[in-house]
């Protein structure tokens, strides 16, 4: 539950390209995982090349539609080449926020989000929990920072090892 994240849209809009398409795909930090559609970006990128023009005689005007864009998450890299090219970027990319797993995809090609909404489910599975079952008669035994090795049955031969963290208190 630590390393799982939710990767959400930072914008309105509609996916139009998912790039990530299945549960279980493997995804790094930085991974563009969707392009999305947003008129609200489109609008806000119109509101600051207008006021790039006038930046001398109105620094405030041009500041805010930097800072509505910065406040959608765009770097300051992505707002300078928007300047720079003086043109409308249409689709914006989602990226990832953390490599791992991807344990559920909640869009689909189409979809319209919300800002906020979630659209992938990604579990970082460097480390993992695993639940024991121990008998009543065990639990004396046990204490919180004991080392443990265990084997599994679906890979025999493999022995792996861990500490118990947490004790749960309902029996």
């Amino acid at each position: 539950e630590r390393l799982l994240q939710s990767q959400v849209a930072q914008y309105p809009g509609r996916i139009d390209k998912l790039l990530v398409n299945f549960t279980g795909e493997t995804v790094r930090k930085g991974q563009t995982l969707a392009l999305i559609y947003s008129p609200e970006l489109v609008t806000a990128q119109q509101e600051l090349l207008e006021a790039a023009k006038t930046k001398q005689s109105q620094p405030g005007i041009y500041e805010a539609a930097k800072e509505k864009l910065q406040l959608w998450k765009l770097t300051e890299s992505q707002i300078a080449a928007i300047e720079n090219s003086g043109s409308v970027q249409t689709k914006f990319e989602v990226t990832s926020t953390t490599s791992g797993i991807v344990m559920s995809r909640r869009v689909n090609n189409g979809d319209y989000v919300s800002q906020g909404s979630v659209l992938f489910d990604i579990a970082d599975l460097s480390t993992l929990w695993v639940m024991f079952d121990a008998y009543e008669s065990d639990l004396p035994f046990l204490n919180t920072g004991d080392k443990l090795v265990f084997t599994v049955q679906a890979m025999p031969g493999e022995t792996y090892s861990g500490k118990i963290i947490f004790i749960d208190p309902v029996v």
